[in-house]
């Protein structure tokens, strides 16, 4: 049965701790009206404009890093399909991968250290929202997996996503990932340095909040931090 959920719907909870933007993404049960379920985290223009404004908010605060942790099953599980099949959104499908693809470009540019707290599954643009992160940590106990299933459902990746899987995967994963779909599990993403550390799940948010509070250094003022987003930027 599907919820109310609907553009009011809250997804994300932020708070700053030590210094550091903690950015919850939130994993309440039930379903927007057009069928997706809240927990996926799925990018459509509600999560999109919500993380901008976590984003905005973490800024204009002078945060000195950024953590952005999911609840739940879910880290991101890809672009939300079903509400691009909806007939009145059908004509948003563009814009909404414009949009996605700029957010990404904002996390992999902002002017802090950013660390994601990958709890459970990042799959397709859901995987790509992971890699543009800093760093990652990505709990050891989670079923969660990391793949992009683009052959399997007939999707070529833009160039811009293409060129941030391979900035952010070691060379020998290329083809398995992008080519073949394989599908990895926290300990292979550790051992190919994807992600960074691997801790039991309720030492995740602990654990990347450390990692970024030991990052501080470099978002420290409004000089570093502009230093840090045109070294990014180029």
């Amino acid at each position: 049965s599907f919820s109310t959920a609907g553009p009011s719907t809250k997804l994300l909870e932020t708070e700053m701790v030590d210094g550091v933007a903690l950015v919850k993404m939130l994993a309440p049960e039930g379903n927007f009206p057009w069928g997706t379920r809240i927990f996926e985290h799925r990018i459509n223009p509600l999560l999109i404009q919500q993380v901008n404004a976590a984003l905005d908010e973490a800024e204009s605060a002078g945060a000195q890093a950024l953590v952005v942790a999911g609840e739940g099953k879910f880290f991101c599980n890809g672009m939300d399909l079903q509400y691009m099949s909806v007939p009145e959104h059908k004509n948003q499908s563009t814009q909404i991968q414009t949009d996605a693809e700029m957010l990404m470009a904002r996390i992999l540019t902002l002017g802090m250290p950013t660390v994601a707290a990958v709890n459970g599954h990042f799959a397709a643009a859901g995987a790509m929202l992971g890699l543009a992160f800093d760093q990652r940590v990505m709990s050891s106990d989670s079923p969660g997996l990391f793949f992009v299933p683009g052959i399997d459902i007939g999707l070529v990746y833009s160039k811009g996503m293409t060129e941030l899987m391979k900035a952010k995967m070691p060379l020998p994963m290329w083809n398995d990932v992008m080519c073949m779909a394989k599908r990895y599990k926290a300990a292979e993403l550790l051992q190919n340095g994807v992600v960074n550390d691997s801790p039991a799940s309720a030492e995740l948010v602990n654990k990347a909040l450390e990692i970024a509070v030991s990052l501080k250094s470099k978002g420290k003022d409004e000089k570093t931090r502009a230093t840090m987003r045109g070294i990014k930027h180029n």
